[in-house]
């Protein structure tokens, strides 16, 4: 346990210097929230009775996870085996489920500051009402974050190198960002491409937050949801034990 906390206070501080993932992670979701914040203020969207800054802090949530789960996971993980990091641990006494148990915690953390930077600034700056049960708040957020590292874990399979991973990377966060729900509801999309969106963990961690955050909804309504995402997450985790390397 203590190599574990070592190597996720190892991660975090490597994370914390570099400005780029730092941005990505954190300034990036900030910056969308307070932009489409000022844009829609009070105003509706056809059809929907909640304000269109309120449908869109969840999604906002669910874009930074997918950043954080799926981009860092990826793009860190690709550019330190290409540079050998992961040949040279194993000579050492930390093993391989230890690097990737600090990876996870680590960008958890980073999760749980996200959203509670985008919550706070959701409610100060824009009036939004959070009156669900936090701890299915909570659940909804742990389920989809790790069903997002999942994905990336099994990202970084298909990813041969540096330059390779970041066509895979977008291609997926990009699909799950626009068929996902993040900033329009899938009712609108073509009917084809809302079968495909009916299956991606984004837009069941989309509907399952707004759910819980606005309508008070209970294990009951959400279970479905929940049920998908941790389908992703043994489907993801049975590939990335099959296709993973360490080199």
């Amino acid at each position: 346990m203590s190599m574990l906390i070592s190597q996720t206070v190892l991660e975090t501080k490597l994370f914390l210097r570099n400005r780029v993932t730092l941005f990505w992670t954190m300034i990036f979701p900030v910056f969308f929230m307070v932009l489409f914040g000022l844009i829609y203020g009070d105003s509706k969207w056809p059809g929907m009775d909640m304000r269109s800054v309120d449908y869109l802090l969840p999604g906002i949530i669910v874009m930074g996870v997918m950043v954080t789960g799926i981009m860092h996971t990826v793009m860190g993980f690709v550019s330190e085996r290409e540079k050998g990091v992961y040949r040279r641990l194993a000579l050492t006494p930390l093993k391989r489920q230890t690097i990737i148990g600090g990876q996870m915690l680590h960008n958890y953390s980073i999760i749980i500051i996200q959203t509670m930077l985008l919550i706070v600034i959701g409610v100060i700056a824009f009036n939004i009402k959070i009156t669900g049960n936090l701890f299915l708040f909570w659940l909804v957020l742990s389920v989809g974050a790790v069903s997002f590292m999942s994905i990336g874990f099994a990202l970084t399979g298909l990813a041969k190198t540096y330059r390779s991973a970041m066509p895979i990377n977008q291609i997926a966060y990009f699909i799950m960002m626009f068929l996902g729900g993040v900033f329009f509801p899938n009712s609108i999309l073509p009917k084809f491409l809302g079968y495909v969106a009916s299956v991606l963990p984004s837009t069941h961690m989309n509907d399952a937050l707004r759910m819980v955050i606005y309508n008070g909804a209970g294990i009951g309504d959400i279970w479905q949801s929940l049920l998908i995402m941790v389908g992703w997450i043994l489907a993801c985790f049975a590939f990335s034990i099959k296709f993973f390397r360490w080199e």
